[in-house]
């Protein structure tokens, strides 16, 4: 697993995401407009904007978890207003929901440039238990 996650945070850093600290502190993750990250409206693609979404309500949702579980992202909804086609977008979270088998984040992206809101998104994760052989399990 741990081979898994080296992995995985390569290719996030390859293609540009990053956490950043906002002004009050709150971790927000970060993701720079760049030729290789665009549509061909020049437009931060869309996709890429899901998955900052669900890395940045990802990290916030683990944070909330105990130390023996994990988290697995069961339903993602995204809704587009504008395109960020210069500086950084910046993704925002807040949890709405923490139960005990599930949890809801609400993720605001903004473009960097000018603060306006850009997308939103829900992400619901369920809680999953991890075994001694790192198997996961869902919560019970």
């Amino acid at each position: 697993m741990m081979s898994t996650i080296r992995e995985i945070t390569g290719l996030l850093d390859h293609i540009g995401f990053r956490k950043a600290t906002d002004l009050d502190g709150s971790l927000i993750w970060e993701l720079p407009v760049a030729p290789h990250v665009v549509n061909t409206s020049g437009g931060l693609q869309g996709g890429l904007i899901a998955t900052l979404a669900d890395i940045a309500a990802g990290t916030l949702a683990l944070e909330s978890r105990p130390p023996n579980a994990g988290i697995v992202t069961s339903d993602l909804s995204v809704r587009y207003f504008r395109p960020i086609t210069e500086g950084t977008a910046r993704a925002v979270s807040k949890i709405v929901h923490a139960g005990k088998r599930s949890i809801v984040v609400q993720v605001e992206v903004f473009d960097g440039e000018d603060g306006a809101l850009a997308a939103l998104a829900t992400v619901n994760f369920a809680t999953v238990s991890f075994a001694t052989d790192g198997s996961a399990t869902t919560g019970g």
